[in-house]
């Protein structure tokens, strides 16, 4: 009976070293490779003049940035109403917030576009992803104007 409770305390012992030798190695290991992950953050700045109702159009930049070391992707926006004020007199609205892709069936097409959520609790707005350079500016139900008046911002930074 002493030879069994002797080998069980020396293979606990054992196993205890071994664990012990495991977790150094695996924190080694984990140190390395968050000193080896770069952090990088990658933008994307769109600018374009969009259609206005009572002026001569509104000047968009919106830069888009990804999400980064568990941060949401993360937009703003700067607006500016050409002859808001009066001629050459304009005036700029910016709006910050959370970014993300969504996609919706549009008349049985599926759409991919940009969903600004303003973090000022504004309504979100919504961009159509054209193609790899530009976006267009749709309604919330991701459909296009039913005019023939440009709503397209073009990729100017990457």
């Amino acid at each position: 009976m002493k030879k069994v409770i002797m080998l069980a305390a020396v293979v606990a012992a054992l196993a205890s070293c071994q664990s012990k030798a495991n977790k150094t190695v695996e924190a080694q290991a984990d140190s390395q490779a968050i000193v080896m992950t770069p952090i990088t953050e990658s933008t994307a700045v769109y600018k374009g003049t969009i259609p206005a109702a009572d002026g001569p159009g509104i000047d968009y930049v919106l830069t888009l940035s990804d999400a980064t070391d568990g941060m949401d992707a993360m937009y703003t926006l700067d607006m500016t109403y050409l002859d808001a004020e009066g001629q050459g007199q304009n005036k700029t609205f910016t709006s910050k917030g959370k970014q993300e892709t969504i996609q919706k069936v549009v008349n049985q097409k599926t759409v991919t576009a940009v969903k600004l959520t303003p973090n000022d609790s504004e309504a979100p707005m919504y961009f159509a992803i054209v193609n790899d350079t530009t976006l267009r500016l749709v309604n919330d139900s991701l459909q296009e104007a039913d005019n023939n008046l440009n709503y397209d911002i073009i990729k100017v930074k990457q």
